[in-house]
């Protein structure tokens, strides 16, 4: 049985935050936390209500979308992979259409849970099981069956200028003096991603020049890059080839669709699925680079 109190430590375990943010929201009074004999407590259910309504306001999306009958609303992480589906969809099958919301991983797997999309789409690496999704959809959406779907697995390092004029070569080299980062927005995988890397080699992530500097999407970090407005930021290989940056490969990484199980049943979510599954679709992906589609459009989990 979950505990009802948790502490700093296991706050962060819990939001999969640095410890040190915890207390920086605290000090914002961004989240719901007591004082007790000189040490701060969490109650469980406070902070899991402060959840839903931090990825509400990212969410920007009060209301559940309209009846599942030709518009399919996907929110989560942001891939290219997506646009791709989206006109695929409208080429083969015109009575639907898609639409998509770049909320981050965490926060589509919320808007999910509560009626805000019909389908999550995700990349949550969860450092404890070694596993992709899984854990964050038991997490977060108690009580609902659930289909994942694998879109593709996709390519994930960093992005530099051109020649690579820094010689970064890994995350270590992050911590160097007078190097820039640019990061994206919290609660998505690709945040959770770096900040996993970053202790992994005894690096305190919030201490890098610009961890607080956030974008939404992996175009924004490259274009950040780019312009020359910050040296290094993490991201998929297929941002960095659109502008012609340096990539320095980091891991591959697992991009999902999450799908209650209620909604795979409804035609234009059947539609969809016959077109992940598809020749056409697969090649469309691997002509961009940076992607892997032997495991595209199969079920990799039932919960």
């Amino acid at each position: 049985m979950a505990k009802e109190m948790m502490d700093t430590r296991e706050v962060a375990e819990y939001l999969n935050i640095n410890e040190k943010l915890v207390y920086k929201l605290l000090k914002e009074k961004k989240i719901p936390g007591t004082k007790v004999t000189g040490k701060w407590t969490f109650p469980r259910r406070l902070v899991e209500g402060w959840i839903v309504e931090s990825a509400k306001e990212n969410i920007g999306l009060k209301n559940k979308p309209r009846e599942l009958k030709d518009h399919i609303v996907i929110m989560g992480s942001n891939d290219f992979t997506v646009e791709l589906l989206s006109h695929e969809l409208s080429r083969r099958f015109s009575e639907y259409s898609l639409s998509f919301s770049n909320v981050g991983s965490l926060a589509g797997l919320i808007a999910l849970g509560r009626g805000n999309s019909h389908i999550a789409g995700c990349h949550l690496f969860d450092p404890d099981t070694g596993q992709y999704n899984v854990p964050y959809i038991s997490r977060y959406l108690p009580g609902i069956r659930t289909t994942v779907i694998n879109l593709a697995y996709r390519d994930i390092g960093l992005m530099v200028k051109p020649e690579n004029p820094l010689n970064i070569l890994s995350i270590k080299d992050l911590s160097r003096t007078a190097i820039k980062i640019i990061n994206r927005q919290e609660g998505s995988g690709t945040r959770v991603l770096f900040d996993y890397e970053c202790k992994k080699v005894g690096i305190e992530p919030m201490r890098l020049d610009g961890y607080e500097k956030e974008v939404n999407t992996h175009f924004e970090v490259a274009m950040a890059v780019a312009s020359g407005a910050v040296d290094v930021g993490l991201g998929i290989l297929s941002a960095a080839k659109m502008l012609n940056l340096t990539f320095i490969h980091l891991t591959n990484e697992q991009y999902d669709f999450v799908i209650p199980r209620e909604n795979l049943s409804a035609q234009p979510i059947v539609s969809l699925v016959e077109v992940i599954r598809s020749p056409e679709f697969k090649q469309s992906i691997n002509k961009m680079g940076g992607y892997d589609t032997k495991d595209t459009g199969k079920v990799m989990a039932e919960l």
